[in-house]
């Protein structure tokens, strides 16, 4: 039951590895939606808010990095967890560059079914650890702002 509730958005332009990824997903009760164009990904990512996104670096219209900049770039969709899943080898300056962009994994087609599942579990799971952590350090950080003002201002007693 291990993607049950989580959403995936799977970019690629190939319909047979867009396939072949949304099947293994659902088969672990992930719920999929497809985009085959960078446009699209994002469009689809504001509008819908998946979980994680597995993204191809080929698409006809932009590349998975300007993808990405894009998803990137826009409040709702900057912290959605990325995974790269494409079937041809990247310069090791495209792979840079994803990495900058906070990509959490970079895998090549064919994949196994079980490492792809894998990967997306701890990719959400780590986003979700992220968030949590900032949480905790807004509490802290109210914490420590409310302490600073009570020492800057004194409480006033009445004097009767």
């Amino acid at each position: 039951m291990a993607g049950v509730g989580r959403v995936v958005l799977v970019a690629n332009d190939d319909p047979a590895h867009r396939y072949i990824a949304c099947r293994t997903l659902r088969n672990a009760n992930f719920t999929t939606i497809e985009a085959s164009w960078g446009r699209e990904v994002v469009e689809q990512a504001r509008r819908l808010r998946p979980d994680i996104i597995i993204l191809d670096m080929h698409m006809p219209d932009q590349s998975g990095i300007v993808t990405l900049q894009q998803l990137r770039a826009h409040s709702c969709t900057a912290s959605i967890p990325v995974v790269v899943l494409t079937a041809t080898a990247q310069s090791p300056v495209d792979r840079s560059q994803a990495e900058e962009l906070g990509v959490f994994a970079y895998l090549f087609s064919p994949v196994e079914p079980d490492t792809l599942i894998t990967v997306v579990e701890g990719s959400i799971m780590r986003a979700l650890g992220s968030k949590s952590r900032m949480e905790n350090f807004r509490e802290a950080l109210n914490v420590l702002v409310r302490n600073a003002l009570a020492i800057v201002r004194p409480k006033v007693t009445h004097q009767g």
